[in-house]
């Protein structure tokens, strides 16, 4: 199936992105250069005045499903449950993906009590 790769783009820095003929080389460099460098190294791409206009994350084989939180103009990638399945992302298969990703960090998920339809009948303010 191949690979994929995470990348975090600066819409700030689209029309740089735009501009720039070598960017799209630049961006599969980086990509590439991903898998010699530490785990946990982000590689900026820069573009025109900007200088993470894009951020290589992580890449992993298409077979897995890799969770990576995205804020603050980077990323972290969490976890990578692997394992050929083709997962139709339905509320179970996340259900079975949030599992894994929690054992793998020493948690263990459980499914609430059905939410109540009508919260108007527990509320104090009608007592």
């Amino acid at each position: 199936m191949g690979f994929n790769a995470t990348v975090v783009v600066m819409v700030d820095a689209l029309h740089d992105i735009k501009d720039d003929p070598k960017f799209g080389a630049n961006l599969a460099a980086a990509i590439m250069r991903l898998s010699v460098v530490p785990y946990g190294t982000h590689i900026d791409v820069a573009a025109g005045n900007h200088g993470n206009a894009a951020t290589v994350i992580e890449s992993h084989h298409a077979d897995g499903v890799s969770v990576v939180l995205v804020g603050g103009n980077s990323g972290f990638d969490v976890g990578h449950v692997g394992g050929y399945r083709r997962l139709s992302m339905d509320k179970e298969d996340r259900r079975m993906i949030l599992r894994a990703f929690a054992d793998q960090l020493g948690f263990d998920v459980a499914i609430k009590e059905p939410a109540i339809k009508d919260r108007r009948s527990v509320t104090k303010w009608e007592k």
